[in-house]
């Protein structure tokens, strides 16, 4: 299904194409990219729309307990094993693997520097062995491979084991579940669910009906013994969740195996193959089916305003010029109208803007700063305590690690939450205004169809808007309070005293860390949002502009071309009449495409 998706795809690209320039159009006077230009006003909404198809993705994030079988599952996707595994937990830092031409790997660091690496060398970024506790400051790693499986827009993402006794693998985990289209949760026949599995399914059960459940090994065990351990699974998961759920039993093992020998009985035996069939169908109709019929639903809505416009011309061709400057009066009291309204929208938007801002950030901001506050004092005090034998110097700096691996540790999993909610309530935003925008676009055009007597046909879309990442963590680019503790007091006072005196700077210290680090946040959230508004006006508010500039540039072209003369104005219906059919062959087309991807 997602290779029917792929080519559905193509083929919606390739009808954008047509509409950017090839008007079908020959002669010897005619320009044909003129000829375009003068129906294709907004090609800005092609770009976006071509940007959209070719850009999106299915991101896959793979989770469960360490040592369940998660990269070796990725490796049985992909067909090939080009992930590290090994027999304790190994996994420490999320890998995303992504469609390339040619197998490459870059690491993006917690600072934003980006780092290519040879692929042979992931283990020594994404692993605990490679880099314990992740003291290469490594956000994730990025692997791009020509597997058939990703070329249709699939990402997947292999994330620690949650429970082990790493707890920043949990956190990375814990990170990428509220990006993921489908979460790919493993099990093993050969472990029951543990109670740290029920523990993480308890935090995410916003996300159940996007977890899909694999029990893994299947081949270990007789039928029997599978289908009661499989019973199990389901009953625990289900008084967890408080719904239904499916299990599926594969072993990954296998399935590479079969996938990297060519074996298919041991494919089969493997039972991947059933549960592929079930997550290409659901990522089908939960996000390529939308994204196909929304794209469509637009372009679909750009061929009617051409539509419009042209019939509109060949009317202005053909009207008499005093009847013409009537209906232009009239167009113009419209115009300015509208105008006002669209002000009236920037004004409402930018209102809305600032109270998500205010409302969904700051209030969410404070009330996790105010939290993370209290219980971080007490983790200091118990911390100090802990480590009370250590020298002055050696307490100083192992106390400001702790800190800091606090601190990153509790806005990483805050973070990727908050960026979930603010990524919805800015889509609703925008959701609200591009419908009001649509229907006014829509008002405009039906009332001048009826002032000229021509056919219009209006469209209902959804749109899809996004906000990118960009944020990471400071710590030690200025010099910081501890430092200057160390040198100030430390040198002097007597032991007990000047061990007070730090316990209490290394709480103002982490008081200024969160602040600071909120900070740097929220900035990041505006400016993301800010960014993405400007999005949202230059697509959105912009269509009103737009068509006013169409209905008033069809109508003055025809009014020129009359003005040259009866044979002038024959030529252009002509040109015009041409057009007019290659679009509607195009709108077919289209037609066609986004009924393939109803239900």
């Amino acid at each position: 299904m997602l290779k029917e998706y792929g080519l559905l795809k193509d083929e919606l690209l390739a009808c954008i194409e047509s509409l950017n320039g090839d008007t079908g159009v020959e002669s010897p006077s005619l320009d044909n990219a003129a000829v375009a230009s003068d129906w294709n006003h907004d090609g800005g909404l092609l770009s976006s729309l071509s940007h959209k198809l070719k850009n999106n993705v299915f991101e896959l994030v793979v989770l469960g307990q360490f040592k369940r079988g998660k990269t070796t599952l990725i490796n049985a996707l992909l067909g090939e094993e080009i992930l590290p595994t090994a027999v304790v937990p190994l996994t420490s830092i999320a890998t995303i693997i992504e469609y390339g031409e040619q197998t490459r790997a870059k690491v993006i660091f917690n600072d934003g520097h980006v780092q290519e690496i040879p692929p042979g060398d992931i283990a020594a970024y994404v692993t605990e062995r490679g880099n314990p506790g992740n003291e290469k400051d490594v956000s994730e790693v990025l692997l791009t491979y020509p597997s058939p499986y990703l070329r249709d827009g699939v990402r997947l993402i292999d994330t620690p084991g949650v429970g082990s006794i790493y707890q920043h693998n949990t956190d990375v985990a814990y990170r990428y579940l509220p990006r993921s289209d489908a979460a790919l949760f493993m099990l093993s026949v050969d472990q029951p669910v543990s109670q740290a599995e029920l523990d993480f399914l308890n935090d995410v059960k916003a996300f159940s009906h996007r977890i899909f459940f694999l029990e893994n090994k299947a081949d270990f065990v007789g039928d029997a013994d599978l289908e009661e351990s499989l019973a199990f699974s389901r009953q625990v998961l289900e008084d967890c969740i408080g719904g239904r759920v499916q299990v599926f039993p594969v072993s990954a093992r296998l399935a590479l195996e079969g996938k990297t020998t060519g074996s298919a009985g041991r494919l089969k035996q493997s039972r991947l193959p059933e549960f592929e069939e079930q997550l290409n169908r659901f990522l089908m109709e939960e996000k390529g089916a939308v994204l196909i019929q929304s794209v469509a639903g637009s372009l679909r809505r750009h061929i009617s305003q051409s539509l419009f416009e042209i019939n509109l011309e060949k009317k202005a061709l053909a009207a008499p010029l005093e009847e013409l400057e009537d209906k232009v009066g009239v167009f113009q009291r419209k115009q300015e109208e509208v105008l006002s309204e669209r002000r009236d929208f920037e004004v409402l938007f930018e209102g809305d803007i600032e109270r998500l801002i205010k409302v969904e950030l700051d209030e969410r901001l404070g009330e996790f700063k105010r939290g993370l506050t209290g219980e971080l004092e007490d983790r200091i005090a118990s911390f100090y305590e802990q480590n009370s034998d250590l020298s002055t110097r050696n307490l100083h700096r192992e106390m400001e690690q702790f800190i800091i691996d606090e601190i990153r540790s509790a806005y990483d999993g805050w973070w990727s939450l908050e960026d979930a909610l603010l990524a919805k309530a800015f889509e609703d935003v925008c959701n609200r205004f591009i419908n009001r925008i649509n229907e006014t676009v829509d008002n405009l055009l039906r009332f001048h169809a009826e002032l000229f007597d021509i056919p219009y046909e209006s469209f209902d879309t959804d749109e899809l808007w996004r906000i990118q990442p960009g944020f990471y963590y400071k710590f030690r680019d200025d010099p910081v309070a501890l430092e200057l503790i160390e040198k100030t007091f430390t040198s002097f006072l007597p032991r007990l005293v000047g061990r007070k005196v730090v316990l209490k700077q290394l709480k103002d210290y982490a008081q200024g860390m969160i602040d600071q680090q909120g900070g740097r946040l929220r900035h990041d959230f505006v400016e993301r949002l800010k960014k993405s508004a400007g999005e949202f006006r230059n697509e959105a508010l912009v269509r009103i502009q737009s068509t006013l500039a169409g209905i008033s540039g069809a109508i003055d072209k025809g009014m020129e071309r009359q003005l040259k003369g009866g044979e002038a104005a024959r030529e252009r219906t002509d040109e015009l009449v041409i057009i007019e059919n290659n679009l509607s062959q195009v709108n077919e087309e289209v037609r066609k495409l986004a009924g393939e991807m109803e239900p």
